[in-house]
C-alpha cells in the first residue's frame, strides 16, 4: 500500500494527491484536521459512479467522513474519504 503523486489536470489545475487505493484509512492522511476551515479542490466518485470535482469548505472530519459546504450549491455535504479520489488546497485567488 503506497502514496503516489502525480500530475492530475482537471480545469487547467496540476497536482491533485491520489488516493489510487481509495481506502479511507489512507484518506484520513491525506486530508488532515488541519484543513478544518479551509477551501479545498476534490476530485469525487459519488455514488451512481460519476466522477465530479468539486469546491469545498471543510465544516469536520471524523470517522471517514468529511463534513464541508459545496462552494458551487452553498449546500451543505458529507463525503465520504474513501471517495475522495484527489484533493488539493485551493489557491488563495480562485
Amino acid at each position: 500500500m503506497g502514496i503516489s503523486r502525480f500530475k492530475f489536470t482537471l480545469n487547467n489545475e496540476q497536482m491533485f494527491v491520489y488516493n489510487k487505493n481509495k481506502c479511507s484509512r489512507l484518506g484520513v492522511a491525506f486530508m488532515p484536521n488541519k484543513y478544518i476551515g479551509h477551501t479545498v479542490e476534490i476530485v469525487y466518485l459519488d455514488r451512481t459512479g460519476k466522477i465530479t470535482q468539486r469546491r469545498i469548505e471543510i465544516k469536520g472530519i471524523r470517522d471517514g467522513l468529511v463534513r464541508a459546504t459545496c462552494l458551487q450549491t452553498g449546500s451543505p455535504r458529507t463525503f465520504r474519504m474513501e471517495n475522495i479520489l484527489a484533493w488539493k488546497p485551493a489557491s488563495k485567488g480562485a
